[in-house]
């Protein structure tokens, strides 16, 4: 694998997201940065994040960067909060991190309790291989209507 970042990858990449994004829920700059396709499953009240594998989102060792695979999950779980419970602010948050990722993944999060107040989640992330390569946990504060974000 050539761990050289691909120049024109990454500024079609910027290029892309400056013209399609705009604040909400998937469509927001760092989401389409990151070029995540975000779909859920209501029966299983689950979200799925996929995320493309990119030479410039790698540390230099050719695999995905730890802040890269803990945004992921980050967003998996807010954006599964969000769906199926209500709009929240991540509290805290957990990352575990067990294989290098070198190629495309997914996160798949699901509610563990979700509480009045505090909403607790999970998000698993998977390689190409479907092997465990990262696990998150994470506390969300369950914010009111009308009440501020960030």
């Amino acid at each position: 694998m050539d761990p050289s970042i691909d120049r024109e990858e990454f500024f079609a990449r910027c290029e892309q997201a400056l013209g399609d994004a705009v604040p909400g829920f998937g469509t927001f700059f760092l989401a389409r940065f990151l070029d995540l396709t975000i779909s859920y499953d209501d029966t299983e009240q689950r979200c799925v994040v996929e995320l493309p594998y990119a030479s410039f989102l790698c540390n230099p060792q050719g695999s995905l960067h730890g802040g890269v695979i803990t945004t992921a999950l980050d967003i998996s779980m807010g954006h599964l909060c969000h769906r199926y419970v209500s709009t929240a602010m991540t509290v805290e948050m957990q990352t575990r991190f067990f294989r290098p990722i070198t190629g495309d993944c997914r996160c798949e999060a699901r509610l563990l309790r979700p509480g009045r107040r505090i909403v607790h989640l999970e998000s698993r992330m998977y390689d190409t291989a479907g092997r465990l390569a990262a696990f998150a946990t994470g506390s969300w504060h369950r914010l009111e209507t009308g009440e501020r974000q960030g």
